[in-house]
C-alpha cells in the first residue's frame, strides 16, 4: 500500500467516523445549494478515490440517508489493494473515462491533489461527461490545495489551480457552482 493509504488505515474508527460526519455536513450543504433531485428509483454514484476500506460502506449509507433512495455505488481508485473485500471496487485511473456509466452523481473528496496539475482538468471533465441529465459532479477541495502558489504542496501532492480550472469549465460551457465548506470548497458541475 502507498504511504497515504497505510497512514489512513492506521486512523482509529473514531477518526473515520468524524470524517464521515464532516462529509455528511458537506453533502447536506451541497444538496441544499444545488437543489439536487432525481426521478430515478435508484441513484447511481461513482466515487472517485477512496482512502480507506471503512469509508466504502459508510459513504454508501451516507448517500442513502441523505437522498432517501436506494443507492448503486461504484468506487474507483488508481490502486485497490487498500479496499480489498469491499463491493463494487474497481482499479481505474480517473483521468480516463469512467466505466459503468451513466451516473447521477460523481463524487471526489480531495482527489485532485493526487493528480498532476496538468491532468486535473481531465478528471473534472470525465466526472461531468458520464452524468445523466440533471446529474452533479462533486469535487471537494481543501483550502491548502487551492491557495498554494506552488505546483507542489509541502506534503508532495499537487496544488489545484481553481481559477484556471473554472476558466476552462466556462470555455467548454460546463455550468458549475462553488460552494463554501468548513475546510475548503465544493466545486460542483451541473449537467
Amino acid at each position: 500500500m502507498s504511504i497515504y493509504h497505510t497512514t489512513y488505515a492506521q486512523k482509529s474508527d473514531e477518526e473515520i467516523q468524524k470524517r464521515i460526519e464532516e462529509k455528511e455536513r458537506e453533502l447536506v450543504t451541497i444538496f441544499k445549494e444545488t437543489s439536487f433531485q432525481t426521478n430515478n428509483n435508484k441513484i447511481k454514484i461513482a466515487v472517485m478515490g477512496c482512502g480507506d476500506k471503512r469509508m466504502v460502506e459508510k459513504q454508501k449509507m451516507l448517500f442513502k440517508k441523505l437522498l432517501r433512495q436506494n443507492i448503486e455505488m461504484y468506487t474507483y481508485d488508481i490502486t485497490v489493494e487498500h479496499l480489498k473485500n469491499e463491493s463494487n471496487i474497481f482499479q481505474h485511473d480517473c483521468t480516463q473515462t469512467l466505466p459503468h456509466t451513466p451516473y447521477d452523481i460523481t463524487y471526489a473528496h480531495v482527489l485532485l491533489k493526487f493528480v498532476e496539475t496538468d491532468k486535473q482538468f481531465l478528471v473534472l471533465k470525465n466526472s461531468f461527461d458520464v452524468l445523466n441529465p440533471g446529474g452533479i459532479a462533486i469535487h471537494i477541495l481543501d483550502f491548502d490545495e487551492i491557495k498554494s502558489d506552488t505546483i507542489k504542496l509541502p506534503d508532495g501532492y499537487w496544488s489545484v489551480p481553481l481559477k484556471s480550472h473554472k476558466e476552462k469549465l466556462e470555455e467548454v460551457k460546463i455550468h458549475y457552482m462553488e460552494i463554501k465548506l468548513n475546510y475548503g470548497i465544493a466545486l460542483v458541475l451541473l449537467k
